[in-house]
């Protein structure tokens, strides 16, 4: 009963913290005097029999240390993995050992290890980038070449990628491909994690991922450059965490990218999953999904998400973190230019001023921008799996194309157009900062009058003004 009380208060006061966090107020995120605990973690271990998976993560400006391992270890806590770049661990721990964890000021937050769900629910000419890529002025620009994205990395943080199809070939265009579950049950130990790499398929059981990497930079080999993607010059890097997904994978997808940044010039990375139970909440700069994007963000990586696939109700953005002023979180439409029914919305006025690192930050409860979600033509994983489309796929696609496409929709469909454009931008003025690319497309975006800004954001990207914008700055 002690321990239950003792973390009945810790709740309190974490409730207080975020309470903070409201629509025209402050709250600090630098150094919080206890460590923040999520609610769910909170009430999970109420109940809980055993050790259950959380995410800690640390007061550090580089990995997890050699100290904040033994700090583990002193809390009785002997399973779990630490990442390389960013300053979390994944652990399977019990009540007390949480507890015990929770005082040591060099813990920031220990979140529950929840999981998440991607968001599945002719696109290129809508947003102007076929318009990029024939346009006499802008190939000018670009030395003479058309504008693809070309030598720009872009992580798919995914299902997996399958790079056996000739849109997305292993080795040349899907430059790397990684499988990256992290599976706390199978650990013995405390170690740092591993990625198996250089998989020419890791998407062997939905399809999903490979679906977002066609449209962020399929070639369209399979169809004579009919379906080519946004960036087809972008180098595409796959982490696949497979169809069962949790929070601590998807960091792993952010802290892969952070550590291979030089290696694969990375600057975008696409995330297409989210937690429908976390779509009321407000802006919560203690989540791990938060700390570790605005470590890519500094780092000049720019975090794109989708919004979710719940509408049309208001507060409905499946994520806290898609609400942090340093991502790009993207709505869905369809091909007339309207926002897509089940497109998740935000909520008027709702939003806030954070200070994270001493800088203050205003975060709102919208969409960055709207982009296509509705019956997009993308690249189909060969792998032997169900035929995801096989209505649409009949009616918008030719007969010889369709065992190389497949026909989806969802918000899930319309972020990887949004890092395709962003790819785009880089190619041709690479010292873009992050904060730069979100401006130049919420400022570029096409006004969507019927709708307001909590619902579309800004309005509907138009790559052509944005990379035309990106030139010129």
């Amino acid at each position: 009963m002690r321990f239950k009380a003792t973390f009945l208060s810790l709740v309190l006061m974490a409730a207080t913290v975020f309470a903070s966090v409201v629509p025209g107020t402050t709250t600090k995120a630098d150094q919080p005097v206890k460590a923040v605990i999520d609610t769910n973690l909170t009430k999970t271990l109420l109940t809980a029999i055993g050790p259950v998976e959380a995410i800690v993560t640390f007061k550090s400006n580089k990995g997890v240390l050699p100290e904040q391992l033994q700090l583990l270890k002193n809390a009785g806590i002997s399973k779990g993995l630490a990442l390389e770049s960013l300053p979390i661990a994944g652990i399977l721990a019990t009540k007390s050992e949480i507890e015990k964890l929770s005082q040591s000021d060099q813990v920031l937050s220990i979140y529950l290890n929840k999981t998440l769900q991607y968001e599945n629910a002719v696109s290129t000419d809508l947003t102007g980038v076929d318009k990029v890529r024939t346009d006499d002025k802008m190939r000018k620009l670009n030395g003479g070449f058309p504008v693809t994205g070309k030598g720009i990395g872009v992580v798919i943080n995914d299902s997996g990628v399958d790079g056996t199809h000739k849109d997305l070939e292993y080795g040349s265009h899907l430059v790397q491909n990684v499988i990256g579950s992290t599976n706390l049950h199978a650990v013995d130990a405390l170690l740092p994690v591993t990625y198996l790499e250089g998989v020419p398929n890791t998407d062997n059981n939905s399809g999903h991922g490979t679906h977002v990497a066609g449209i962020v930079g399929g070639t369209g080999a399979s169809s004579g450059g009919k379906y080519e993607g946004v960036a087809p010059g972008a180098n595409l890097i796959g982490y696949g965490s497979g169809a069962a997904l949790a929070i601590l994978d998807t960091i792993g997808g952010f802290d892969y990218a952070l550590t291979h940044q030089q290696q694969y010039n990375i600057r975008v990375i696409t995330n297409s999953w989210g937690d429908t139970s976390d779509s009321s909440t407000d802006f919560d700069p203690y989540n791990p999904i938060n700390v570790a994007t605005k470590r890519l963000y500094d780092r000049g990586i720019v975090t794109v998400f989708s919004a979710g696939n719940s509408g049309p109700n208001a507060k409905t953005i499946s994520g806290n973190y898609k609400k942090a002023p340093w991502v790009v979180t993207v709505a869905a439409g369809d091909k007339s230019g309207k926002l897509a029914d089940f497109s998740s919305r935000g909520e008027e006025g709702r939003g806030g001023t954070v200070t994270v690192n001493g800088q203050t930050w205003r975060w709102a409860d919208r969409p960055t921008v709207t982009s296509p979600g509705v019956d997009i033509i993308s690249t189909r994983a060969i792998s032997p799996i169900p035929l995801l489309g096989a209505t649409d796929d009949a009616q918008y696609i030719e007969p010889a194309y369709v065992p190389f496409y497949t026909t989806m929709s969802g918000t899930s469909m319309a972020a990887p157009h949004v890092a395709g454009i962003i790819a785009l931008m880089y190619e041709v003025n690479p010292l873009l900062s992050p904060s730069e690319v979100k401006s130049a497309l919420e400022t570029t975006a096409t006004s969507m009058p019927d709708y307001e800004a909590w619902e579309v954001g800004a309005g509907y990207v138009n790559a052509y003004k944005a990379v035309d914008t990106a030139f010129k700055k």
